[in-house]
């Protein structure tokens, strides 16, 4: 702290350095004049392949995402309720008969049908 006392004391806040008057107000119109001419550069022109490109790289990407989440979850899906089927593949009209042959419930017959290796569907 005394350091910068005495040094103040010494040398005072004057600074040495003066810059002659009117330098800094035409100081850009110097400086652009001094500069070389910038030659204009056509822009190339843009194909719709370059236009579009992102876009069908992206929907690449998520079908890759959707194809490869289908393959790690499994594929198999059960069948709609519209189709006819039921979840073991065997048609409604089959298997009405059965149910109304057998003393089984609903849950029982449709537990027995998804676990069955064989096929019931070339009955009499």
């Amino acid at each position: 702290m005394n350091e910068d006392r005495d040094l103040l004391k010494k040398y005072g806040r004057n600074t040495p350095y003066t810059v002659p008057e009117g330098y800094f107000e035409h100081f850009a119109d110097r400086l652009m004049e001094r500069l070389p001419e910038k030659e204009a550069v056509p822009e190339p022109p843009v194909s719709t392949w370059s236009r579009i490109k992102p876009w069908v790289y992206m929907a690449a990407m998520f079908c890759g995402i959707l194809f490869s989440l289908r393959i790690v979850v499994g594929g198999d899906t059960p069948a709609d309720s519209t189709s006819g089927e039921t979840i073991s593949g065997i048609p409604i009209e089959d298997i009405e008969p059965i149910m109304d042959r057998t003393l089984m419930d609903d849950y029982t017959l449709y537990q027995y049908l998804t676990e069955a290796d064989f096929d019931i569907t070339n009955h009499e």
